[in-house]
This record gives structure tokens, C-alpha cells and sequence, in this order.
């Protein structure tokens, strides 16, 4: 009976091991700072939130990029705050994204000025956020970046190593990159300096080069690069290098990168309650100086940028939610008299999976940025333009608090203990007819 007792232990500990606890999904809400008109701080005028002010927008903390901020124009009450009642009238609310260009990976890892592959220049490129996710702006001329960008051209991010990272590949050996690519290595001549690479995407073969990494060559003449019909940068890696195994050679890569298909953004367009108005920042929005640390945070008229204006007016009445668009609403308190306080807020869900206790870690999927049980107010009467290029994010904790006066506040429900009730009444029972 000790022996049953023993094994009975042993196999409730390993239930407590293996046995995934279930969990509830997990909703969290991002907040902006609050307006508060009766507070003294708060200006008089046109008012915005910037990724500073609103967590809900992209920005990079390194080095200190923003792009996006949500702008009224107080054309009722310009020479006083915004009042509870104030009706922000169409075309009064904007909501502008202006790209900031910043060093590639690849091109940061070259002394020169200029890092150009094939008539293509890979030594910067244009970012932006579109309702707080992250997107490759196209340059004007990919052959020279600091000519400008196309705003209304994006694409996601779908890989890009760090300057640190490195891909060890044997002959014939495939990479899985994202999006269905992959990346091949044919074939390595160790003794010329040489590797055939070719580029496949859902199993089907793209392109293909040989790169050589002679000491005599460039940067720019050891990076394989693969480009669309218009010149933009689909996929590029670095051969850094090339050696003898003892069974096979292998080859290694550095700094590789790949985009999704470009979307094209066209005026007129409508997202929720904005429609697309223009691809330059208007007068009205001049010298705003939002969120981030560059000189390219201060807005200028007739800059690059993807411009949205209301498509309807918005009437700001006590204790009320406004859906916005992607998730993104705008919530009144309840309040008396002309004290109107507001703030910008965002719902995502965290789809978790099934936990396993003990050893093996915990793994949590991504978020998918939708609001739930969110009662809204729908201000676009116009067939809404679908935001399903927009990638999700990764959050991997919750119930944060924050002193940049914003807050997230999350729901999560704990994950049973059932399998280990069980075990232990197993053996209670066991003891129970021993004793009898």
C-alpha cells in the first residue's frame, strides 16, 4: 500500500507539472492624460495628444521617434478651452502621422554615407505609426532616400536582425524569415569566396544570386538584395562570411531584412470617423511641436504626412464613449456645468493561452488590438475602411502603473488548482481504506 502511495505522489506531482491550467482572456484598457478644463495648466485654443501624452501610439524609445498626434481645432471657443456641450464640428478633428526617417541596421554598419545596393539606397528609411502600429513609409526615389516619402505608399515590418545578430546556414540549408519567405543557400564555394543564395516565397522560388565576399569588395558589394518592379526594398541580407565545416561549409548572414506588400492609402479613404484628406501637414497644424526627441517631431506645413479630418461632427457630451477607429475611442466623464474632462483611450484583448506550471515556461500569445463590451458611439456614416494590413503587438505584462499621468488597467481571471484537488483526494481516500 506504501508503494501505491508512493506512485500515486508521484504521478500528482507530475499532473502539477504538465497539466495546463486554463486562464480567461485578459482585456486592458490604455489611457491618455486627462483634459480637464477647469484645471489652470490646461491651454486655452486647439488642443492634441502625441505618443507622449497617449501610450496607445507608436513610438520608439531609441531613438525617441513619434509620428502620430490626434488634433482639435477649436473653432468655437479658440480664445478659451473646449466646454462639456462643445460641438467639434466636421473637419475640426485630425488626425495626422508624419514619417520619420531613420539609419538601418545595414546601413549603420558602414562607415560611408551612403550604403546603395543595385542603384537602391539602404542607409535609411522612413517610419511611421497608423493608429499605433508600426509601418514602412516607401521613400520618393529609393535611389535617394533624403529626397522625401511617400506616406500614402506603407508596409509592415516583417523582420529585421539586430546589429548583433547573426544566421549560421549550411549548404542547402532554407531559412524560414516570415510571410511565407524564405531565404536558401544553395550552394558554398568556399574556395572562391562564393555562396548562391535563392529567395523563395510559399515554396516558390523568387530569385537568386551569387554574392561574393572577397576582402577587396565594398559592404554594399558583399549584400544580396532583392527588389520590387519600383525599386523598393522587398529583402536584403549582409554574406559576412563563409567557412570550412568538417562536414559541410556554411555561410554566414548579417542584418537581414524583409517588408510585407505595399499598401496604398488614397485620398478620400475613410478610417472610422476620419477620412483621408491629404498627404501634407495643413497650416493649421504648424509649429506643433509633438512627442519624441529629433528635430523631425515639430510639424511644418506643407511636410510629408498622411492627413485624416472628421467626417462628421462630435459633440462632446457628459458620459459618452466616441469610437475614433482601430480600437481608438474617446470618452467624457459625467460631469456638471461646463467642466469637461476627456481622455483618449484604447482596448486590446490579450489572447493567453494555456499555462503550463512548473519547468516549462509560460508562453503568451499576441494581442490582438480589438475592443470588447465597449458600448460606442459611431460617427462614420460612410462604409468604414478595414485595417486588416495593421500588425498586432506583443504585450507581456499587465496591471502596469504609470507616472507619465496614464494609466492600463487589466482584468485577468486566475487559473484553477483543480488537477491537484484531485490527486490529493486520491490519496486521502487510499489512506481512508487503509485505516478501515
Amino acid at each position: 500500500m506504501k508503494k501505491i502511495l508512493t506512485v500515486l505522489i508521484i504521478v500528482s506531482v507530475s499532473i502539477l507539472v504538465l497539466i495546463p491550467a486554463s486562464a480567461s482572456d485578459a482585456t486592458y484598457q490604455l489611457r491618455s492624460n486627462v483634459y480637464d478644463n477647469t484645471d489652470p495648466s490646461t491651454t486655452t485654443g486647439n488642443f492634441y495628444w502625441d505618443a507622449n501624452s497617449f501610450p496607445g501610439f507608436w513610438y520608439q524609445i531609441s531613438p525617441g521617434l513619434s509620428s502620430e498626434v490626434l488634433y482639435f481645432h477649436n473653432n468655437v471657443n479658440s480664445s478659451s478651452t473646449f466646454q462639456l456641450g462643445d460641438k467639434v464640428v466636421e473637419g475640426d478633428l485630425y488626425y495626422v502621422s508624419k514619417p520619420q526617417v531613420k539609419t538601418r541596421k545595414i546601413g549603420g554598419s558602414d562607415a560611408a554615407a551612403t550604403y546603395i545596393v543595385d542603384g537602391v539606397d539602404l542607409e535609411k528609411y522612413y517610419l511611421m505609426g497608423l493608429f499605433g502600429s508600426q509601418y514602412l513609409a516607401m521613400p520618393e526615389d529609393p535611389a535617394t532616400v533624403s529626397a522625401g516619402c511617400q506616406p500614402d505608399k506603407i508596409a509592415k515590418l516583417l523582420m529585421e536582425q539586430k546589429s548583433d545578430d547573426k544566421k549560421q546556414m549550411f549548404s542547402g540549408e532554407e531559412w524560414e524569415l516570415a510571410g511565407g519567405w524564405s531565404l536558401v543557400a544553395q550552394q558554398i564555394d568556399v574556395e572562391g569566396n562564393k555562396v548562391w543564395v535563392e529567395l523563395k516565397k510559399n515554396g516558390e522560388a523568387i530569385d537568386s544570386d551569387v554574392i561574393s565576399t572577397a576582402e577587396d569588395l565594398t559592404r554594399p558589394q558583399r549584400t544580396y538584395l532583392y527588389k520590387d518592379n519600383d525599386d523598393y526594398p522587398v529583402f536584403y541580407c549582409y554574406v559576412d562570411s563563409i567557412f570550412r565545416g568538417t562536414t559541410s561549409d556554411f555561410v554566414v548572414f548579417k542584418y537581414a531584412f524583409l517588408m510585407d506588400d505595399i499598401n496604398t492609402i488614397e485620398n478620400g479613404d475613410t478610417y472610422g470617423v476620419f477620412d483621408v484628406t491629404g498627404f501634407e501637414v495643413p497650416a493649421v497644424m504648424n509649429a506643433t511641436n509633438y512627442a519624441g526627441s529629433g528635430s523631425g517631431t515639430v510639424l511644418k506645413t506643407g511636410d510629408d504626412a498622411l492627413v485624416m479630418s472628421s467626417n462628421d461632427d462630435i459633440i462632446l457630451n457628459p458620459d459618452e464613449t466616441i469610437d475614433l477607429c482601430d480600437s481608438i475611442y474617446l470618452k467624457t466623464e459625467d460631469t456638471k456645468g461646463s467642466c469637461l474632462k476627456m481622455t483618449l483611450q484604447k482596448t486590446c484583448t490579450i489572447t493567453v493561452p494555456d499555462k503550463v506550471v512548473g519547468e516549462n515556461a509560460v508562453k503568451e500569445d499576441a494581442i490582438e488590438d480589438e475592443a470588447k463590451d465597449v458600448v460606442v458611439i459611431d460617427m462614420a456614416e460612410e462604409e468604414t475602411k478595414s485595417l486588416s494590413f495593421a500588425p498586432k503587438e506583443t504585450v507581456y505584462s499587465t496591471n502596469v502603473e504609470s507616472e507619465d499621468n496614464y494609466t492600463v488597467e487589466s482584468s485577468v481571471k486566475t487559473p484553477g488548482f483543480e488537477s491537484l484537488l484531485g490527486a490529493l483526494g486520491i490519496i486521502a481516500a487510499l489512506r481512508f481504506k487503509k485505516k478501515a
